[in-house]
C-alpha cells in the first residue's frame, strides 16, 4: 500500500490525490490483524472497534493516515506551510498525550502509557491534521466529497454480492471476520460488511456517503447536476438497502435539517440549551439516579416503552442500554481518572456499545472532557458558519452530528477525518 499511495499523486490533482489514498486506503485493507475467527456461537464482545487503543494496535485506522501523511509531506509540502493551529487543534492534542499524564495515577496500564499515547495520534490526531490541512477552502472540501461518494460507489457490485449471499470479502481474502454472523441476517438478505470492522460502521459509513452525495448534488454545476442526482439516488438506495435502522434514521434527519430553510439558523439559537440539557441527561444516565434498568423491568410505563422498542425491530436498541448499564458500576470505580485498561470491563462480562462509556472507562471524565472539548468546538464553529450561510460548514456540521450521535450507541466509527 505505501508504494502504491504514491500513484495518486502523480496523476491526480493534489486535493484529489490525499483522499484517494486516505479513502482508498480505509476501504481496501482490513481493519486489524485479529487473532481468533468468527464463530456463530462466540460474541466477541471484547473487541471495542479501533478508535481507542486495545490489544490489537496494528490497525488501518492509523497506518493508513500515517502512510498518506508521510507521501503528502514529501510530495505536496507546499500545503503544510498554510496550516495554523486554533485551540480546537490544542484539545485533541491533550486528548492524545492524555495516557501519558494518566500513567502517574494508575498501575500496570494497559497498553502502556506511550503505547496508548501514539495510537490515540494515530487514529485521532492523524486524521485530524489531514483534515486541517486539506479542507481549507470550498473545492477542497468538494474534492473530498466527490472521492468518499465515487469510492463507495466503486464498491458496489461487491455490495450487492454480499447483500444477496452469504459471500464475504473479508472471509475470501483473510479468513472469517470475528463479527462475521453479527448483525448479518437482515429483514431481506443479507447486511454487507465488506472490509469495515463491523456492519454498523458499514452502515454509517453509507449513510454519510449518501449524505455528501446530495451535498456535491447542491454544490454541482447546473451541467453536471444529472449526474450527482444519479449518484445520489443510487447511494440512498444502497443506504436503505444495509437495513441499518439507525444510520438510516440519521440520513433522514440529516437531508431534512439540510434542505429544511433556517434550520441551521435555528440550531445556533438553541446550542447552549441543547448541550445544556444533553449533559445534565448524560450525568443522570451515568450516575444512576434515574435507575433505568429497574423503570424498564418494573415501572407500568417503562415496560410499555421498552416493549413498543422491541416490536418496532429495534431490540438492539434496548440490547445495547443494557450492556451499558451494566457497565456503569465498574465506571465509576475510577470516574475522573480512568482505569488505563482497554479491557476495564472484563469483569461484566460484557462491554458498553457506545463510544462515550468505553472512554469515560479507559480515560475517565478527564479525557473524556478533552476529546468532548475538540468536537463540540469544531461543531459550535460550523454551526456559526452554516446559520451565516456557508454550505461547507453546512456539511460538517450535519456530518459532525451524524458522527456524534452514531457513536452515542456504537463505536464502530465513521473515521474521524473531518472532525475539524
Amino acid at each position: 500500500f505505501g508504494g502504491l499511495s504514491i500513484a495518486p499523486f502523480a496523476w491526480a490533482p493534489r486535493a484529489y490525490a490525499i483522499w484517494i489514498v486516505l479513502i482508498g486506503g480505509w476501504l481496501l485493507l482490513p481493519p486489524t490483524v485479529y487473532p481468533v475467527a468468527g464463530n456463530r456461537l462466540v460474541f466477541p464482545f471484547w473487541i471495542i472497534g479501533s478508535a481507542l487503543p486495545s490489544d490489537l494496535l496494528i490497525a488501518k485506522v492509523w497506518v493508513v493516515p500515517a502512510i498518506t501523511l508521510l507521501v503528502s509531506l514529501g510530495l505536496d509540502r507546499r500545503r503544510w506551510s498554510r496550516f495554523q493551529t486554533n485551540w480546537a487543534d490544542f484539545a485533541i492534542l491533550a486528548f492524545c498525550l492524555w495516557p501519558l499524564g494518566q500513567a502517574f495515577f494508575v498501575t500496570r496500564p494497559d497498553p502502556s502509557a506511550l503505547l496508548s499515547s501514539l495510537y490515540l495520534f494515530g487514529s485521532w490526531g492523524l486524521t485530524w491534521l489531514i483534515g486541517r490541512i486539506y479542507l481549507r477552502e470550498q473545492k477542497d472540501v468538494e474534492a473530498f466529497a466527490t472521492v468518499l461518494v465515487l469510492a463507495t460507489l466503486i464498491m458496489l457490485p461487491l455490495i450487492v454480492i454480499e447483500g444477496v449471499s452469504t459471500f464475504r470479502l473479508h472471509t475470501a481474502l483473510f479468513g472469517q471476520h470475528p463479527f462475521v454472523f453479527d448483525g448479518v441476517e437482515r429483514y431481506a438478505g443479507y447486511r454487507p460488511q465488506l472490509l469495515f470492522e463491523h456492519g454498523n460502521q458499514y452502515g454509517i459509513w453509507c449513510a454519510i456517503a449518501t449524505f455528501a452525495a446530495f451535498w456535491r448534488m447542491g454544490a454541482a454545476r447546473s451541467e453536471d447536476r444529472c449526474f450527482w442526482i444519479g449518484v445520489s439516488c443510487i447511494l440512498l438506495a444502497i443506504t436503505i438497502a444495509s437495513q441499518s435502522i439507525g444510520a438510516i434514521l440519521l440520513l433522514l434527519m440529516a437531508l431534512a435539517m439540510y434542505f429544511t430553510p433556517n434550520s441551521f439558523k435555528l440550531m445556533r439559537s438553541i446550542a447552549a440549551i441543547t448541550l445544556a440539557i444533553s449533559l445534565v441527561l448524560g450525568l443522570l444516565y451515568v450516575s444512576e439516579i434515574v435507575p433505568l434498568r429497574s423503570i424498564g423491568k418494573t415501572n407500568v410505563i417503562g415496560k410499555a416503552v421498552v416493549d413498543s422498542i422491541r416490536a418496532s425491530g429495534k431490540g438492539s436498541f434496548v440490547w445495547r442500554v443494557g450492556q451499558d448499564l451494566k457497565a456503569l458500576p465498574l465506571v465509576k470505580r475510577n470516574r475522573i481518572i480512568g482505569s488505563g485498561r482497554w479491557n476495564w470491563f472484563d469483569t461484566a462480562n460484557s462491554r458498553p456499545w457506545g463510544l462515550p462509556l468505553l472512554v469515560l472507562g479507559q480515560f475517565g471524565l478527564i479525557g473524556a472532557a478533552m476529546l468532548a472539548m475538540a468536537l463540540l468546538s469544531a461543531l459550535y464553529r460550523h454551526i456559526n458558519s452554516a446559520a451565516q450561510g456557508c454550505d461547507v460548514s453546512r456539511l460538517f456540521t450535519v456530518v459532525l452530528l451524524m458522527f456524534g450521535l452514531d457513536a452515542l450507541m456504537n463505536s464502530f466509527l465513521f473515521y474521524p477525518a473531518i472532525l475539524v
